[in-house]
């Protein structure tokens, strides 16, 4: 064998041997300069506490109401139609427009009933000769009676002539007074002030009773709420005495509409009916309220939010709706204590009104619920808490302890009428 391939095995072994110590050269330098950068124990970075924004717990001077779906109704509304024929001459109204009591609408062509009138004033001067002639003639039978100058048959005789033409008078009166009714029926006039609708006859068409409605006339000002309310809560307030019927007692229950908008309308009403009966389909008692509409602001067959309450009031407690929330254990808000961590809070729900929500049970004046930031939170966990804003409170109130008030008063109706007005 060469010499030269004997020595070959050992020099390869030789380079292995090389290229192993020089890796582990590497990996020393590298364990050094990584222990040279690490000059301390490593710290754990805190994230901050979440951010919320709190509302505090405040009082409100309210009056427990409750809540009905109602629809204003005019106090007068009437069909405006013709009682008599004719062609339609004249239409004197701007449809849409307010007109007052006595007012000409429509004037039907009255040639015809004029000449019936004057017919029958004919008619009557006739029938008042012919009676003035009877009367004479009786009168000159019962003298000549005395005398014996003329039978009791010839007294009998005028006697009847008399009653006779008495009663034609009288019919002929009577078909005067119905002509001259037809004749004044050509004009038909406003029967009070209100506000005149669309006109569903032109001029020119021929009219008569069964043309049907010519125009709708209603009243606005003022103008009725009417809605139902549940039988077993009039049986309540009666029992209670809240509810009598008098009206005295009716006149103590403020009445307040929440309009399809949203916005509350700023007069307030008062019951002045209640029906005699239960609506056998339904099970409730129709109501009525009236209100002032000097703006006309309503207008009959709104649906309307009635809202009824009684002029007292009450302190409550009250939070934003956004702050509660709900499981299958009832209803929960979370609390930011003094020490900013939060607890869950079990709470009895009360009426809610315009966002903000009566607490019955559950909560102190002044503490802080959260009500934006929820999600972000759980029991025990520290938190930034931030005072919200809320709309509903008047300047200074941010601590609760003035009231706000809607019409100088607050309110808060129940959802949907299903609670007794007895609290």
């Amino acid at each position: 064998m060469s010499p030269f391939i004997a020595k070959r095995p050992r020099e390869n072994r030789n380079a292995l041997s090389a290229l192993v110590s020089g890796w582990a050269c590497v990996a020393a330098v590298s364990t050094l300069l990584l222990g040279g950068c690490d000059s301390g124990p490593q710290q754990a970075v805190e994230a901050p506490p979440p951010g919320v924004l709190v509302a505090k717990v405040a009082r409100r001077e309210m009056s427990e109401t409750v809540d009905y779906i109602g629809q204003t109704v005019a106090v007068n509304d009437v069909s405006l139609r013709t009682q008599v024929e004719g062609y339609l001459l004249e239409r004197t109204f701007i449809e849409g427009q307010d007109v007052e009591e006595g007012a000409e609408l429509f004037l039907i062509d009255p040639v015809a009933y004029e000449a019936a009138v004057a017919a029958a004033d004919g008619t009557v001067a006739q029938m008042r000769a012919a009676v003035t002639r009877a009367d004479k003639d009786l009168s000159r039978y019962k003298e000549l009676i005395k005398k014996q100058s003329v039978s009791q048959q010839k007294l009998d005789e005028a006697q009847s002539e008399l009653l006779q033409t008495s009663a034609n008078l009288k019919s002929a009166e009577a078909q005067l007074q119905k002509a001259q009714i037809d004749l004044s029926h050509t004009f038909i006039k406003a029967p009070f002030s209100g506000r005149i609708g669309r006109a569903y006859a032109s001029v020119g068409d021929l009219v008569n009773p069964q043309t049907g409605e010519l125009a709708r006339l209603v009243e606005l000002d003022p103008i009725y709420a009417s809605f139902s309310v549940s039988e077993g809560d009039v049986i309540a307030a009666r029992r209670s005495g809240q509810l009598s019927g008098a009206e005295s007692e009716l006149d103590t229950i403020e009445v307040r509409l929440r309009l399809p908008d949203g916005s509350m309308y700023e007069h307030v009403g008062r019951v002045d009916f209640i029906d005699n009966v239960v609506d056998r389909k339904t099970g409730t008692i129709v109501m009525r309220a009236r209100f002032d509409n000097p703006e006309k602001l309503l207008v009959p067959g709104l649906y309307v939010s009635t809202s009824l309450g009684r002029e007292e009031t009450t302190d409550k407690l009250v939070i934003p709706q956004a702050a509660v929330q709900e499981d299958q254990a009832g209803a929960f808000v979370m609390v930011v204590g003094p020490d900013n961590r939060v607890e869950l809070r079990r709470i009895t729900r009360g009426q809610a009104y315009a966002g903000e929500l009566v607490v019955d049970a559950g909560l102190e004046p002044d503490e802080q619920v959260i009500v934006e930031g929820i999600q972000k939170v759980r029991p025990g966990v520290l938190v930034d808490a931030k005072l919200a804003p809320r709309p509903s409170m008047q300047q200074g109130d941010e601590d609760g302890s003035a009231a706000a008030e809607v019409d100088s008063k607050a309110t808060a109706p129940s959802s949907g009428g299903d609670e007794s007005w007895e609290r």
